[in-house]
């Protein structure tokens, strides 16, 4: 599997709106035959932090994902509700070796 940590600072006035703007993102990834997970995860500490954890089959699935309307929508408006660019960390996953694991 590849993955993809997203981590994001988002402008404490655009919490609520950042929510509802990710959660569209979330909707249409899952759809995707490529992504097994899309979460989005929200700092316990910094409630303007997010964190999101994408899994996909491979590659090629990202560079699907890429191609979709909700990602073009994302990548035209995300940086309204950021306080710095977002930045990006990719794996590849070790374990679970098994895909029925996920």
């Amino acid at each position: 599997m590849y993955i993809a940590l997203i981590q994001l600072q988002v402008k404490p006035d655009q919490v609520e709106a950042f929510k509802e703007f990710v959660r569209l993102d979330h909707e249409g990834t899952r759809t995707e035959p490529g992504n097994v997970r899309f979460d989005v995860l929200q700092a316990e500490d910094d409630p303007t932090r997010f964190c999101l954890y994408e899994v996909y089959r491979d590659k090629t699935a990202v560079e699907a994902h890429r191609q979709t309307p909700h990602y073009a929508h994302w990548m035209t408006h995300i940086e309204e509700y950021l306080v710095a660019p977002r930045t990006a960390t990719r794996y590849w996953s070790l374990f679970p070796t098994d895909e029925a694991a996920w």
